[in-house]
């Protein structure tokens, strides 16, 4: 009775007090300060808006900072309240990403994930060879991401990780768990930012081509970052098995029959929703490969990305499940609930619009963020500021909001990588890629906070070291895969 009493009696701690009035500081106070360098007034609020929604993503929460969020910009001057909610709940950004949960997410709703574990790994081939079936595991699944939800993918593989370590007889809190926990949250990550062709990392897309004029070539993208995934994903586990002394022997022990009967064949709806989502994903990707063909305009243009998961996701709910239910492919009421990220849905829907009046002319901001870093950036080379680029991009991930600070990133690079002369497509494709990677702190990003909040991992600290390694691999890889890319095909 008393603990219950206690319980009842709990509020918030002064530090998360000192955080929200911090948060609705910046938002609603930020822009009554003196104009900084050519910022103009409205340019303060603007960034007071935005500097809010960062910092409130980073150290409170998603949903009520990007309610406030809404009215700070539709008050602020730059716009009107009503236009403010137009452009952000009406972006469409914003309903490509909620149509293309729905057929992602149903994709693992109907087992599609627990299937291609045991049809991927029980091959012959990983018999006997511990180190081979855990490199197998991570790079497949990451490929794997391209399709499927990576949010829900990570779930998923969180379990079956968990099984693999009880039936192998691991220790609830070995180094196999946290390094395996830690691979699977950077697998499905980097695999979900391969090539951007839906949710966030689209919008970051567009507004890079906006503000460069260089639109992002997602076929290219995907040659660079591919063998990127497998790379980054092979070097972690080899590092984290030296740095944390893994044991992965064990792993020989392990059966596939042990993840169900359930996971030995696929749903017949599951292969009709996986063939219809892969058709939107390769048209979206091929259109934005092919730019300048009329294929690509069309889509691009007139039908839209947006249009395209929006097909997609329609023809699903009335397409027959062959499974003689009487049903559809995705039966709404029972995927929706898993299939959709709300605070990714809210994230982009404040953050995208917030982000391109920080990149517009009349705020200032661009052309302060400009003067600020020219000292950095004037007169060096392309190839110094993809490095930066990459480097300055896994840190701000790291330490707040990925979509914020993806987009706080664009009017800091796009102009000193046009005055370089390389072509812009290779920053913006480094930037959009690791921004994706919020791993170390759990206000990072909507998968790192799941990961942070896993029960079977229990010490922060060790959560911490194995994220770091995990960006030091991705470092590793990246840094020179995406400069040798740069300087054969730029």
């Amino acid at each position: 009775m008393n603990a219950a009493l206690e319980k009842k009696k709990a509020g918030y701690s002064p530090a998360y007090i000192i955080n929200v009035i911090i948060t609705l500081a910046l938002m609603f106070g930020f822009g009554f300060l003196p104009p900084i360098g050519g910022i103009t007034p409205i340019g303060m609020k603007v960034l007071g808006c935005f500097l809010g929604l960062v910092y409130g993503y980073s150290a409170c929460d998603i949903i009520w900072p990007s309610l406030f969020g809404v009215l700070a910009f539709g008050l602020c001057g730059y716009t009107t309240m009503g236009a403010a909610i137009t452009s952000m709940m009406g972006h469409n950004v914003v309903f490509q990403t909620l149509v293309g949960f729905i057929s992602a997410g149903a994709l693992s709703y109907y087992g599609f994930g627990k299937w291609f574990v045991r049809w991927s790994l029980s091959f012959k081939i990983f018999k006997g060879r511990p180190m081979l079936y855990v490199c197998s595991f991570f790079v497949i699944f990451g490929w794997a991401s391209i399709v499927v939800n990576q949010i829900v993918l990570s779930l998923i593989l969180y379990g079956i990780w968990t099984d693999i370590a009880d039936n192998c007889g691991y220790e609830k809190d070995s180094s196999f768990v946290y390094v395996g926990f830690a691979g699977i949250l950077f697998t499905t990550m980097l695999g979900g930012a391969m090539v951007p062709y839906t949710s966030w990392q689209f919008g970051l897309a567009q507004v890079w081509a906006e503000v460069t004029g260089s639109p992002i070539n997602f076929g290219i993208m995907g040659v660079m970052t591919v063998p990127c995934v497998a790379l980054a994903m092979i070097v972690y586990i080899y590092l984290s098995k030296a740095i944390f002394k893994v044991d992965y022997s064990k792993l020989k022990e392990f059966d596939p029959e042990k993840l169900g009967d359930d996971s030995k064949t696929l749903r017949p709806r599951a292969k009709r929703i996986l063939i219809i989502y892969l058709i939107s994903i390769i048209v979206v990707i091929l259109a934005n490969t092919l730019i300048g063909t009329a294929f690509a305009n069309f889509v691009n243009n007139t039908l839209t990305a947006a249009g395209i998961y929006c097909l997609c996701a329609a023809v699903l709910l009335v397409l027959p499940s062959g499974e003689g239910d009487g049903k559809g492919c995705i039966e709404f009421n029972k995927v929706k609930d898993t299939a959709i990220s709300w605070q990714v849905i809210f994230m982009c829907a404040v953050t995208l619009p917030i982000a391109s009046a920080v990149t517009a002319e009349e705020t200032g901001i661009v052309s302060f963020l400009s003067s600020l870093f020219a000292p950095i950036f004037a007169g060096r080379s392309g190839l110094f500021i993809l490095i930066f680029t990459i480097l300055l991009s896994m840190f701000l991930t790291n330490v707040g909001s990925n979509i914020a600070f993806g987009a706080a990133m664009i009017p800091i690079i796009a102009p000193f990588v046009i005055e370089s002369g390389m072509n812009p497509m290779f920053a913006g494709a480094a930037m959009i890629f690791i921004v994706n990677i919020g791993a170390v702190l759990p206000g990072a990003s909507a998968p790192a906070a799941i990961f942070h909040s896993q029960g079977a991992l229990t010490n922060g600290a060790m959560r911490i070291k194995v994220t770091l390694v995990g960006c030091l691999a991705l470092l590793v890889v990246s840094i020179p895969l995406f400069s040798i890319f740069s300087l054969v095909l730029g």
